[in-house]
């Protein structure tokens, strides 16, 4: 809990209980007046925050451990593979180092009796959107982050709730506990920013609050990474010149500090003094949406990495459509087997969502990447500039190539929703499943070195 102003009143929330209400400052409140749990959250404006970030407790791995009781005093990772990152690592897991994004075989080597548990997106989507729809039953103004964390803005909710932005927060933290299962950790704050730093102060199951009268102070000896939205990029530049804590940036000179942060300098200073004014915006200004893939083997053929990148084109349509957006720029994301980033755009006239547009466009900026001395290991895809689909295009209409395709992807889609996704597959996604299932079995019955 960020400090409190000494010479004021508080508010105080019982985490145990869910007793709520001020207190006066000239006795300190050690333990609850109702239960005597000493599990409380005080704080001046505690009623008077309405922004919050929520995060779901190690979210993959916590899935897997509702699912399988057996597993709840084991380490667990989610991810894995020969070359595949952790998804996810369950908090047993991190005691022995182990975190998201580190390669498998380093995390299995720093605690080599964890469970390792392939991803099983579709089952953390639905969980993820039971949360979502707890969320939204507190306010309409929830910003997903991702599957597992999002922001509110509680502004205005008291009057419906009978309750302060605080408790109505609690509340939901015991529902998700008690009607899914998992545990979330709430951050509250004035700001984006500060709600988001928030929530990873006190995790798992935690309730952290940081007041905006003492943002300032609080971010004063924190080092710059803290700060949401400032990339490691742009970390790695301000400690070159010599910038480390959110001191450093907040009373540095913006000349200086422009040579690391160009054109975002007096935005990334004020975040470092607590000021943060962007908005929590509704899910449907998301930003972008996107799908990739890591190879087990480097690809260079072309026909290979098309087949890729039809899948994911697929199922970045099917979120799209699901979520009722459409986009209108393409990205096409590459890795090389050197790690090296290529990422290729175009933007078009009108937003699409249709799987066909998509790897139309994908499969246009892939093929100059294609070389013969080129290999890759990962490809991606995603639309940004989101909105609404748009209405039909000149050849979109009645008897044109694109109404055909329309009418051939919604009869495709529908067949899916009724029939499951390997209902009706193209020649490619076709030979894609069955090379896969030959890889499989030739690994499984593989012999042990």
């Amino acid at each position: 809990m960020a400090g409190l102003h000494e010479t004021e009143a508080y508010a105080m929330l019982c985490r145990n209980c869910g007793t709520a209400g001020h207190v006066g400052s000239a006795v300190p409140l050690t333990a609850c007046p109702s239960c005597q749990s000493n599990h409380i959250r005080t704080h001046p404006d505690l009623f008077n925050l309405t922004i919050a970030h929520i995060d779901c407790d190690a979210f993959f791995a916590s899935v897997e451990k509702l699912d399988n009781p057996a597993l709840a005093d084991r380490p667990v990772i989610v991810g894995g593979g020969d070359r595949g990152v952790v998804a996810a690592a369950c908090y047993i897991a991190r005691q022995f180092g182990v975190r998201s994004a580190m390669p498998a075989w380093q995390a299995l080597k720093k605690c080599p009796d964890a469970v390792v548990i392939r991803p099983r997106m579709s089952r953390y989507v639905d969980i993820g959107q039971q949360v979502r729809d707890k969320m939204l039953s507190l306010t309409p103004l929830v910003q997903p982050l991702s599957i597992d964390e999002a922001f509110l803005d509680l502004a205005g909710t008291q009057k419906l709730h009978r309750a302060s932005p605080a408790e109505a927060l609690h509340r939901l933290q015991q529902e998700i506990k008690r009607d899914i299962g998992i545990s979330v950790s709430v951050g509250l704050s004035g700001t984006k920013s500060l709600a988001k730093m928030a929530s990873d102060r006190d995790k798992p199951d935690g309730f952290f609050v940081i007041g905006t009268r003492e943002a300032a102070a609080w971010l004063a000896p924190q080092p710059v990474s803290v700060l949401y939205g400032v990339g490691k990029s742009a970390i790695a530049r301000l400690n070159v010149i010599g910038v480390f804590t959110c001191h450093d940036l907040a009373e540095g000179d913006p000349k200086a500090l422009s040579a690391a942060l160009g054109s975002q300098t007096i935005t990334v200073m004020n975040l470092a003094k607590g000021i943060d004014p962007r908005p929590v915006l509704s899910e449907r200004e998301t930003k972008s949406i996107s799908n990739e893939t890591t190879f087990a083997k480097d690809l260079s053929d072309l026909a290979a990495l098309e087949t890729e990148l039809e899948f994911l084109c697929q199922k970045l349509s099917a979120r799209l459509k699901a979520k009722q957006l459409a986009g209108s720029t393409v990205t096409l994301k590459l890795k090389r087997s050197n790690h090296q980033i290529i990422s290729r755009s175009r933007t078009v006239t009108s937003r699409i969502d249709k799987a066909y547009h998509l790897f139309d466009i994908g499969r246009e900026l892939l093929r100059p990447e294609v070389k013969k001395t080129n290999s890759y290991r990962l490809i991606g895809i995603g639309v940004d500039n989101l909105g609404e689909p748009s209405e039909a295009r000149l050849f979109d209409l009645e008897g044109g190539d694109d109404d055909k395709r329309n009418r051939l992807e919604a009869a495709v889609d529908q067949l899916h929703g009724k029939m499951g996704i390997d209902a009706l597959r193209t020649g490619r996604q076709f030979a894609r499943a069955h090379n896969r299932s030959v890889q499989q079995k030739s690994a499984k019955n593989k012999p042990d070195d």
